[in-house]
C-alpha cells in the first residue's frame, strides 16, 4: 500500500468529465519487409500472459476521498484484467494517419475507470505504410511524463532480432529504497491520524514554500515593473486568447515531426538549449495561427513548462515535477530576436526553480496550478484567468534506433493534459534524430488543429531562413567591410606614392636649384677673378715703364664785356 503524495491526489481530484487527467503516447511502428501474420496477434503469442502485473500497472484505488482520508493510497489489484486494458482495433482502408490521429483522439477524451488500474492499451493494426500502432493511456497520477517514457523505453529492444517474452505491465519496475520503521509504523497508524498528519505536513511545507518562493518572486516582480523583458513573467499575467476559455469533454490531436539534429545546429549556431529553440518554433507557430484568426494579442504569450525534479535512479512512479513560466515573445515579428527573449526568460526562471529546495519547487507547482485545479473542481473552469496561456513540455526520449518484436518504432507522439482556461497543450519528445510535437486541442475551440501543427514546421523553416539571411548580411558586410579595406589600403598606399614622388620631385628640385646656386656661385667667383686678373695686369705693364709727366697748358682767352655796360657778378 502506498499513500499518493498531494500533487498525485490532485490530478484525482479535480478530473471532471470534460478535464480527464491522463496522458497518453502514441507509437508508430513499421513492419518488417514482407511480413506475414497478424503482428500484435503474433506478439501476444510470446508473452506469458499468467504472469502477474507489475507496479504501476497492477495498481488500482484503494481509498476515496473523504474528510478522513484526504489522499486515496495505491493497492495491488487482486482481480486484474488484462483483457480489459487491452483492445484491439483495426482502422477502415486506406488507413491515413488523420484517420488514426481522429481515431486516438476520441479515445483521449475519455475517463478511465477507476475501478480498474488506471491504464489502457489499444493496438491499431491497418495504417497505411505497412504500419501498425499502440496508443497507451496512463492516469498522470500513476506516473508523469518522465517516468512514462522510462516505463515504455524499457520495453523497447535496440535489435530487430530481440523478442520480447514480457508485456510492458510485467516488467519489474526500478526499487525505491527500503521503507524505515518510522515509515512502516506510519503505515499502520488510524486512518485518520494519518490524514491529520497529511494535513499538518502540508500546511508545514506550503509555509517552507511560501517563504522559499516569495523573495523570488518579489525580485521577479519588481523586474517585471520596470520592464525587463528578459525576466521570467509572473503567473496570471498572460494576456486572454482564443485558448484561454472553458473546454468541453471533445478532443482534436495534431502531430508534426522535425529534425533533431536540426534544432541542435540551431541552437549552437545561436547559443541556445534546445528546449529553448523548441519554445521559439512553438511560439511562432502559435504567433502565425492567431494571426490567421485575427486574434494575435498586444501582450505576449507565456506558457508553463514542467521541469522534472525526480533524484536520479528514483523508482518511476507518481509525480515528481515543477514548474517553470516563461514568455513566448509573440509580440515580436522577428524570428531572431523572439528567440533571445524566449532565451532569457527561459533562463531567468530555471534560476529560480534551480535556487528552490526539491520540496519547494514541488510545491510550487502546485501553488502556480491550484486557481485552475480548484476552478476546474467546482466547475468555474474559464472563468480566472490561468498561470500561463498553455503549457508546453519537452520530454527526452531514447538517441538509439529501437524495435517492438522486429518492428521499428519510427514516431512516438505524446499526448497529454487539457483543463479549463487552457484549451492547447503542446508535448514534444525527441527519438534518435527526430524531435515528435502531440498537439492536444479542444476540439470546439481549436477544431483546425492540424494547421497550427503544419505552422509548427513553418515556423522552425522560418527560423533557419533568418539564421541563414543574418549570416549572408554578415557575410556580405564582411566582404564589404574587406573591400573597404582593401580600398583603404590601396588609397593610402597611392597617397604614400605620391607623398613620395612628391618628396623625391622636390628633393630632384631642391638639388638642381643647389646645383644652378653653385653654378651661379662659382661663375661669380670667376668672374671676379677674372676681373681682378684684369685689374692687376696693366698695373704689372705700367710699374716697368718710364715716368711720364703731363704739362697742361692755360691760354686767355678775353671776355666780351655785357651790353648794358655793366659787371656781372662773380656767382655769374
Amino acid at each position: 500500500m502506498r499513500r499518493l503524495n498531494i500533487q498525485d491526489s490532485a490530478f484525482l481530484t479535480v478530473e471532471t468529465d470534460e478535464s480527464p487527467t491522463h496522458v497518453a503516447g502514441l507509437q508508430i511502428l513499421e513492419l518488417p519487409p514482407r511480413y506475414k501474420g497478424n503482428f500484435f496477434q503474433d506478439m501476444f503469442d510470446r508473452f506469458d500472459l499468467s504472469a502477474p502485473p507489475k507496479p504501476p500497472f497492477s495498481l488500482k484505488l484503494g481509498g476515496q476521498l473523504s474528510k478522513l482520508e484526504l489522499t486515496p493510497r495505491w493497492v495491488e489489484d487482486e482481480d486484474f484484467d488484462l483483457d480489459y486494458h487491452i483492445r484491439f482495433v483495426r482502422l477502415p482502408e486506406p488507413g491515413t494517419m488523420q484517420q488514426l490521429t481522429t481515431f486516438v483522439s476520441r479515445l483521449h477524451g475519455q475517463r478511465l475507470d477507476r475501478n480498474h488500474p488506471l491504464w489502457e492499451c489499444y493496438c491499431i493494426e491497418g495504417i497505411e505504410g505497412n504500419r501498425v500502432a499502440m496508443y497507451i493511456k496512463v492516469h498522470h497520477a500513476l506516473v508523469d511524463g518522465v517516468a512514462a517514457t522510462a516505463i515504455m523505453s524499457s520495453t523497447l529492444s535496440r535489435s530487430s532480432r530481440n523478442k520480447m517474452d514480457k508485456g510492458f505491465w510485467q516488467m519489474e519496475p526500478k526499487r525505491a529504497k527500503v521503507p524505515t520503521e518510522q515509515q512502516i509504523k506510519r503505515d499502520m497508524v488510524s486512518l485518520a491520524t494519518e490524514s491529520l498528519g497529511q494535513v499538518a505536513e502540508g500546511v508545514g511545507t506550503t509555509t517552507r514554500t511560501l517563504g522559499e518562493l516569495g523573495g523570488r518572486l518579489l525580485r521577479g516582480g519588481f523586474h517585471m515593473l520596470s520592464g525587463d523583458s528578459r525576466e521570467a513573467p509572473l503567473p496570471f499575467q498572460s494576456p486572454n486568447t482564443i485558448f484561454n476559455t472553458t473546454i468541453t469533454r471533445h478532443r482534436r490531436f495534431g502531430v508534426a515531426t522535425l529534425p533533431l539534429s536540426r534544432i541542435k545546429d540551431a541552437g549552437q549556431n545561436l547559443d541556445a538549449t534546445v528546449n529553448d529553440v523548441v519554445l521559439a518554433i512553438c511560439s511562432g507557430a502559435l504567433r502565425k495561427y492567431l494571426k490567421l484568426h485575427k486574434s494575435l494579442p498586444a501582450k505576449p504569450l507565456t506558457t508553463m513548462c514542467p521541469v522534472s525534479v525526480r533524484p536520479k535512479d528514483a523508482v518511476q512512479e507518481g509525480n515528481s515535477i515543477s514548474m517553470i513560466i516563461t514568455t513566448l515573445a509573440t509580440d515580436v515579428a522577428d524570428p531572431l530576436e523572439r528567440l533571445e527573449v524566449i532565451k532569457q526568460s527561459s533562463r531567468a526562471a530555471k534560476d529560480k526553480v534551480n535556487h528552490l529546495s526539491r520540496e519547494a519547487a514541488t510545491n510550487y507547482s502546485l501553488l502556480l496550478n491550484a486557481a485552475v485545479l480548484a476552478t476546474n473542481a467546482v466547475g468555474l473552469g474559464g472563468t480566472v484567468p490561468p498561470p500561463a496561456n498553455l503549457v508546453i513540455s519537452n520530454v527526452p526520449g531514447p538517441r538509439e534506433q529501437l524495435y517492438i518484436n522486429g518492428a521499428k518504432l519510427v514516431a512516438n507522439y505524446p499526448m497529454s493534459v487539457l483543463v479549463h482556461s487552457q484549451a492547447l497543450n503542446i508535448t514534444v519528445t525527441s527519438y534518435m534524430d527526430s524531435i515528435d510535437f502531440g498537439l492536444m486541442a479542444d476540439r470546439e475551440t481549436i477544431p483546425d488543429v492540424e494547421v497550427m501543427a503544419e505552422m509548427i514546421v513553418e515556423a522552425a523553416i522560418e527560423l533557419e531562413d533568418a539564421f541563414e539571411a543574418k549570416m549572408e548580411r554578415q557575410a556580405f558586410q564582411a566582404s564589404e567591410a574587406l573591400a573597404g579595406h582593401k580600398r583603404l589600403k590601396e588609397a593610402q598606399a597611392e597617397a604614400a606614392a605620391k607623398r613620395a614622388a612628391k618628396k623625391k620631385a622636390s628633393a630632384k628640385k631642391k638639388s638642381a636649384t643647389k646645383t644652378k646656386v653653385k653654378a651661379k656661385a662659382k661663375a661669380r667667383s670667376k668672374a671676379k677673378k677674372a676681373v681682378k686678373k684684369a685689374v692687376e695686369a696693366p698695373k704689372a705693364d705700367n710699374a716697368n715703364a718710364p715716368e711720364t709727366i703731363a704739362v697742361t697748358a692755360t691760354v686767355d682767352t678775353p671776355v666780351a664785356p655785357p651790353k648794358d655796360g655793366g659787371f656781372s657778378s662773380a656767382a655769374e
